[in-house]
């Protein structure tokens, strides 16, 4: 008996989604668990697993996508190149990779990609910071087009944000109270606050003293703590509980523990940790607010808690640490554990 196409579309559609398996995990149990100190101390930080794109999704086509895929075989995931930079809403997580010029939006519970490029005429050029602010609203911070990008969070391109006088944003930071964006210009060694008026209010220039920069690459900033700048070329992290302030100063050039050899990026967990990426030492060294040094984690490699060139940090809510490790083509992801009772 011959089939109709009608028919036989049906069947074929049929077949493949009832061919489809469960899909797997996107962060599959470690174990043994790796755990930063190792045994017998108490462990802090624990190792969840690795996100290299698309890839890492698990998701397989469904309706006429798997029926193209069957036919003409499955399309290549779009994975990482060279990514610098994460921020998370929920279970999405923003991208930034220098590599390609953009940045990837993965919604790890659709299991789904999309690509983030801002307007058709004035694309990205050199994304390299991300940030989520309220009310539901991405920041990019784009290097190569002295520009912060704006999005909603299902990717949606809003605007072109520019200043005259911000000439490199490499990073941002958000404080609520004060409903300011916190810009940190490389180029001009100063930080910005940047109001929803658009108006700028300018933190330190350029020198070694406390409340100057040399090279700042990154800031965070913690309702409990403060504003953090990592002053690059200063080996050093300032923290400011008020801009007006005479801010606390820690770290140095050197290789013993608490020192800096090229700290690139900064962030808080909910419990005013310091987190402070080092691009040469390639680990992260986890200090109080008063910037006394608690622990370390990471090293040099391609292993499980190993970096590449790791280029940006964020803790989301839920305490979990993203990474970007750069020349790894990944980004890790780690989980803080707090003390019992703390």
């Amino acid at each position: 008996m011959r089939l109709c196409g009608r028919a036989c579309r049906t069947l074929l559609l049929g077949a493949i989604v009832g061919c489809q398996s469960p899909a797997r995990p996107i962060f599959p149990p470690v174990d043994p668990p790796i755990v930063w100190p190792a045994p017998p101390d108490p462990p802090r930080i624990r190792y969840v697993g690795a996100l290299y794109g698309e890839s890492s999704l698990g998701s397989q086509p469904r309706g006429w996508e798997a029926v193209r895929a069957v036919v003409a075989g499955p399309a290549p995931p779009i994975d990482f190149v060279r990514p610098v930079a994460v921020a998370t809403a929920g279970e999405r997580v923003y991208v930034a990779d220098i590599g390609l010029g953009i940045v990837h939006l993965l919604d790890l519970q659709r299991r789904t990609r999309r690509t983030l490029t801002g307007a058709p005429a004035d694309p990205l050029r050199v994304p390299i910071d991300l940030l989520v602010v309220p009310p539901g609203l991405l920041l990019v911070a784009d290097r190569g087009r002295a520009a912060v990008e704006v999005f909603e969070l299902d990717g949606t391109w809003r605007e072109t944000r520019r200043w005259p006088d911000v000439v490199g944003p490499v990073s941002l930071a958000y404080d609520p109270a004060a409903g300011v964006t916190w810009i940190a210009d490389v180029a001009a060694h100063t930080c910005w606050a940047v109001g929803v008026d658009g108006v700028r209010t300018r933190l330190g220039q350029r020198g070694a003293a406390p409340g100057q920069f040399n090279y700042p690459s990154a800031v965070a900033f913690s309702s409990g703590v403060g504003l953090a700048v990592v002053d690059a070329m200063n080996f050093r992290v300032q923290i400011f509980r008020e801009p007006a302030a005479v801010p606390l100063v820690f770290g140095q050039k050197g290789d013993a523990a608490g020192d800096f050899a090229r700290p690139r990026d900064v962030a808080f967990d909910a419990d005013g940790h310091v987190y402070v990426l080092d691009n040469q030492f390639e680990n992260v060294q986890v200090f109080d607010p008063e910037g006394h040094l608690l622990m370390a984690f990471g090293q040099g490699g391609s292993g499980p808690g190993e970096f590449s060139l790791p280029s940006g940090i964020t803790v989301d809510e839920g305490g979990r640490i993203w990474i970007a490790d750069s020349l790894n083509r990944r980004v890790q992801v780690f989980q803080y554990l707090p003390e019992v009772g703390s």
